[in-house]
């Protein structure tokens, strides 16, 4: 059995080398840059890459056109596993996604990103009778229109479908545009509709404040506020990341004929809370970790590992992440990052105090 799908957001970054500056860009001017990189980008190749770096056997599931970039992004994704792209969803409907990634050194990057096929992406797309998973992992449904519109109703039918296939059913999400459609839209609304069919929800602390509207910095009280209410909505399971401040966990009552006490001892993961600091490191870049240490909950939950170890295992995943420039490479065997833990891996001093 696939232990575990991936299924939402997909596209491929392209990264020109580039040592200018941003004030180099001049309408008319040619600029000189160095040879392209390409990189998965989105939560299906960044989330499903880490789980297969780690040892497991996920499926994949995105969309994207029949183009030249969608044959890029399959072949980015390919090159971590031939049967990584064996799921994946070519369409005519609109163009691939992709992101132009202008890096120039010791600055913020910017981003340029086209949508695509995500924004098609919907509940009659996955063909639930083929699949076999115990984990259903969703992710970023600000970048995907037809998942945040109508508040979310096509993400329903999506977990509601899970459900009655007996998969359990996890969430992230990413950072809306301001500017955007996606942006504007009734975020708490949404949350009030999907996470009734949410065993596991995943967001940043950043996401789930834009989401909530509110602009209070972290403390403990401030989480308890957030989980209260978040779990009131209906998650199982609320998993906060932090960033450099680590992850924060907070569970309501599971009981033991819900499908989360198929995989995990129900006893174990109800009515907990913990924290975890982040893992100090030195940090090479930061894109894709918060994918990869999803990958980390997920690959030691659907193993039945009891909490605390879970998410250790979770922040280290996300710190191998940023070791390494890109959104993947850096993670390594599940092995390995169980022998770092296991050798005393020293953690960062964090501002929130448990």
């Amino acid at each position: 059995m696939h232990k575990i799908i991936v299924m939402g957001h997909t596209c491929v970054d392209l990264i020109p080398e580039w040592n200018g500056k941003f004030e180099d860009i001049v309408p008319g001017h040619l600029i000189v840059t160095g040879k392209m990189g390409f990189s998965t980008g989105g939560s299906v190749p960044n989330t499903g890459v880490a789980l297969k770096r780690l040892g497991l056997d996920p499926i994949l599931i995105g969309k994207i056109g029949n183009d030249l970039i969608g044959k890029i992004t399959l072949e980015v994704i390919k090159s971590n596993g031939e049967d990584l792209a064996a799921h994946m969803i070519r369409s005519a409907e609109a163009g691939s996604s992709y992101t132009l990634v202008f890096s120039p050194p010791n600055v913020d990057r910017a981003f340029f990103h086209y949508p695509g096929a995500n924004d098609t992406f919907c509940a009659k797309d996955v063909p639930f009778d083929d699949l076999d998973g115990r984990i259903l992992h969703f992710g970023y449904p600000p970048v995907m229109k037809k998942i945040y519109e109508d508040n979310g109703n096509e993400l329903v039918r999506i977990f509601q479908n899970a459900h009655s296939h007996k998969m359990i059913t996890s969430l992230d999400m990413s950072m809306p545009d301001p500017k955007s459609e996606a942006g504007k839209i009734d975020w708490r609304r949404f949350l009030s509709n999907v996470l009734p069919y949410t065993d596991i929800f995943l967001p940043s602390l950043d996401e789930i404040l834009y989401m909530m509207k509110t602009e209070e910095t972290l403390s403990h009280e401030l989480l308890i506020d957030l989980t209260d209410e978040l779990l009131d909505l209906g998650a199982k399971i609320v998993v906060i990341k932090l960033g450099k401040n680590g992850v924060y966990l907070r569970s309501g009552k599971i009981n033991s004929h819900e499908l989360i006490s198929d995989v995990v001892e129900a006893k174990e993961w109800s009515e907990i809370e913990l924290f975890s600091p982040a893992f100090k490191t030195k940090v090479v870049g930061t894109t894709g970790a918060g994918d990869a240490s999803i990958a980390g909950f997920l690959a030691k939950f659907v193993e039945g590992t009891e909490p605390k170890r879970t998410l250790d295992f979770m922040c280290a995943v996300g710190a191998f992440c940023t070791e390494a420039i890109d959104s993947t490479s850096g993670v390594k065997s599940m092995k390995e990052v169980e022998e770092r833990i296991k050798r005393g891996w020293e953690k960062l001093p964090s501002a929130l105090h448990i």
